[in-house]
């Protein structure tokens, strides 16, 4: 019984974490915008308010302004690191963005009370794809001496 419950509770959390969809850029396609900010502005409930000057972070609104204070930035995720200012990301550099909002913004806590946007590089991409590579040749390597030592 407590498994299914278990099992029933991590389907209902994974279900609303992937409720948030990635909008994953197509690789090939020459970027349209010129800043990080740009690129926002074609999410959808992503309000982006003209920032200052340069190197200045503009206004940022998703779920409006907060009720425990008055901030309303929302919480920057640039490759599973949280920060405060993305002004030095290029848009020809982002694989994909992903705006959490509702209750899948919870799994940030309170920093995530103004909404989370997660970005991922082309470069940790490839990373990942590299790391996946190196592991799946190990695994193989792993299996091949296993059957050598098994036959001897």
């Amino acid at each position: 019984m407590k498994k299914a419950i278990l099992f029933i509770t991590a389907c209902i959390f994974l279900c609303g974490v992937a409720g948030a969809q990635e909008k994953v850029r197509n690789p090939k396609d020459k970027t349209q915008y010129n800043s990080v900010f740009d690129l926002l502005r074609a999410e959808p409930g992503v309000i982006v308010s003209p920032g200052g000057g340069n190197g200045d972070m503009p206004k940022i609104l998703i779920r409006g302004v907060s009720t425990n204070s008055d901030q309303t930035q929302p919480l920057f995720v640039v490759d599973g690191i949280i920060t405060d200012n993305v002004t030095y990301l290029r848009p020809e550099d982002i694989y994909s963005v992903e705006v959490l909002k509702d209750g899948t913004a919870g799994i940030y806590g309170v920093q995530g009370q103004n909404g989370v946007i997660m970005f991922r590089t082309k470069s940790m991409v490839e990373a990942e794809q590299r790391a996946a590579e190196q592991a799946k040749a190990e695994r193989k390597a792993a299996r091949e001496a296993r059957r050598n030592s098994r036959r001897k």
